[in-house]
């Protein structure tokens, strides 16, 4: 029988340690997955922000939202740390966030602030048109490692968006008028804003498309004259409310939308941010503004 070198075998016991360590360490490390390694704690400023994070799964990541951030109904648990614009820092920095986000600017100060203390800040920029909306949840979905659910979230969306236009094109035109407010400020859906091209997509005509900065006039309202309008609830009124006051304003009671009836109702927070739900915003749309034909 062979006799063996007991060197060689020392050198193989050692290297047969070293391999089964190394293993038993590493295995661990290569069947966690990435996200789990780091849990994002973030603080949302943007109601269509918080929306997108719900959408790509991401709810629990969430630690703090502002006070308008009120879809889905889970945020109702989530701390608030103020208004849109100006939240609270300090109780932002009290929920000890990695990461604050937001679709609008912030002050330079709290920008500032958030930096000092270690908290980075997303901006997500994007343009007010539906290439913007994916745009965002691209964006969202990769800070927050969800990049495969946010691509199968942006094609369910552009799938029925195409269902939507489709179906319009084959429609008749209303002319139409967004409301979003009115009296000394009339607030509408101008031809540079999102909702415009919302409107154009469903097979509207909106009469505002010429102007620009959500505001139109009084005089070209009643000259314009549209067959519909599209009422959206004034902050802490309802629908009726806001149409009830509408109605018997002048020089709006002297429209012949008004007076018809043809005064139909919408909700603000979902055809206004852009987001997930934008693709049932539009179907929204077109259910208003061609009603029965739509059925």
């Amino acid at each position: 029988m062979p006799i063996l070198n007991s060197k060689k075998v020392c050198i193989f016991l050692f290297s047969l340690i070293v391999f089964t360590c190394t293993s038993l360490v590493a295995q661990p490390l290569l069947e966690e997955k990435p996200e789990t390694l780091q849990q994002l704690r973030i603080v949302s400023l943007s109601p269509n922000v918080t929306e997108t994070i719900f959408a790509l799964g991401g709810g629990d990541l969430l630690v703090g939202r502002s006070d308008f951030c009120n879809y889905p109904l889970e945020v109702e648990a989530i701390p608030s740390v103020g208004m849109l614009y100006t939240p609270s820092l300090e109780k932002i920095l009290s929920l000890e966030p990695d990461v604050v986000m937001s679709s609008t600017s912030i002050s330079d100060q709290l920008h500032e602030s958030l930096t000092k203390a270690g908290v980075e800040f997303l901006f997500i920029d994007y343009e007010e048109n539906f290439i913007g909306t994916y745009t965002l949840i691209r964006e969202i979905a990769q800070r927050i490692n969800r990049v495969e659910k946010g691509e199968l979230l942006i094609l369910e969306m552009q799938n029925k968006v195409k269902e939507i236009t489709e179906r319009a094109r084959l429609m008749q035109k209303p002319s139409v008028y967004l409301m979003i407010d009115f009296g000394s400020f009339d607030g509408t859906a101008t031809g540079d804003t999102y909702l415009s091209q919302m409107l154009e997509m469903i097979g509207a005509d909106n009469i505002a498309k010429d102007a620009t900065k959500w505001t139109y006039s009084k005089e070209l309202l009643i000259e314009k004259d549209p067959d519909l309008i599209i009422i959206s609830p004034r902050w802490g009124e309802t629908f009726e409310q806001t149409s009830a006051l509408f109605a018997s304003t002048k020089p709006y009671s002297d429209l012949r939308a008004t007076k018809e009836g043809n005064l139909v109702p919408i909700d603000a927070d979902l055809i206004s941010r852009q987001g997930p739900r934008s693709a049932q915003a539009l179907e929204l749309l077109a259910k208003a503004v061609h009603q029965k034909a739509w059925l």
